[in-house]
């Protein structure tokens, strides 16, 4: 029986057509370093299942790879990785945030262990929800599921109808700066080679 508050699974969504980038982001390196790469192994260390959401073309012999059943986007591939994972909470990121902390992923682990909620994000100093470098509950397939069947892909209605944790930004400071940091540009590639940089959330 799965333990209701079981978090050893892990997610990388994969990313969409990457249009700003010019190129599938799965496919972005530091360095020479690919970031996937860097993520799975890095997470592999830290989790016992990795979870990759991609409806293209991607194969990792350390991560299980994961298509889309209903709808699109980031929402789609967190429901899905919800609906596949073996335990009962599941840390999300994306393929285009390079940094990750495993005090900061352990401190928020904790967080979703002990509490009775469905997810456990950060905010920002604006306020602004981080829906990525995050843990959900199994308890989110519901209002998820809900959300892809009436075409609702905004992530901000989504949170509105969960319990959440919000961890403030002057905790997660104290884990690093550039936690949240995601590349989207050639711009956001060459700034994150400069790392690491003041840019609290």
């Amino acid at each position: 029986m799965m333990n209701r508050r079981s978090a050893r699974s892990a997610l990388i969504l994969g990313g969409g057509k990457s249009l700003r980038m010019g190129y599938d982001k799965k496919k972005l390196a530091l360095s020479g370093a690919p970031v996937m790469e860097n993520l799975i192994t890095a997470l592999t260390g830290i989790f016992k299942e990795v979870l990759v959401s991609s409806n293209g073309p991607f194969a990792h012999p350390l991560a299980r790879v994961i298509p889309d059943s209903i709808g699109a986007g980031p929402l789609a591939g967190i429901y899905q990785g919800l609906a596949c994972c073996e335990s009962a909470c599941l840390y999300v990121t994306a393929c285009d945030m390079p940094f990750i902390s495993r005090p900061y992923i352990e401190y928020m682990r904790e967080i979703i262990r002990a509490e009775d909620i469905d997810a456990c994000l950060a905010a920002r100093a604006d306020g602004f929800r981080e829906p990525f470098n995050g843990f959900y509950h199994k308890s989110c397939r519901e209002p998820l599921y809900n959300a892809l069947s009436r075409g609702e892909y905004k992530i901000s209605l989504l949170l509105d109808k969960l319990k959440l944790h919000i961890i403030p930004p002057e905790v997660v400071k104290q884990y690093g700066a550039d936690l949240f940091f995601n590349i989207n540009t050639p711009e956001d590639l060459a700034r994150a080679l400069r790392a690491p940089f003041d840019d609290s959330p």
